[in-house]
């Protein structure tokens, strides 16, 4: 048994998330990486904006020792792939977590990329 978690601890490298997404991660961000992207689990009524896009990610656990993903790093993937679209906000944003067939543990987000009027 020691040996197996001695394999496991050995095998998984400092990475203890991985993240995935609808959101082709090759194409270079329209938004600079320090544009704050406002996440909100409403339609923000009362502002305007135009619909960007769906985005959707997946943070998942790569080994049962890890830690769960967190709403926050959900809302990190989901800023990062906002910003690539052009997205200055997500709106209608959801989250689901649990275990899966090929994951110790997962958190998915989704929601509308939106661009905020002025």
């Amino acid at each position: 048994m020691l040996s197996a978690v001695v394999v496991v601890a050995l095998t998984s490298g400092c990475a203890s998330h991985r993240v995935s997404s609808n959101i082709d991660s090759d194409i270079p961000a329209a938004l600079p990486a320090g544009t704050k992207v406002l996440i909100s689990e409403d339609a923000l009524p009362g502002r305007k904006y135009k619909e960007v896009g769906p985005i959707e990610v997946s943070v998942r656990k790569l080994t049962v020792f890890h830690t769960d993903p967190t709403k926050e790093q959900a809302n990190a993937a989901l800023s990062e792939k906002a910003r690539a679209i052009g997205a200055d906000a997500v709106v209608n944003t959801r989250y689901k977590s649990g275990v899966g067939f090929t994951t110790w543990g997962y958190l998915d987000a989704n929601g509308t990329g939106v661009k905020l009027a002025d």
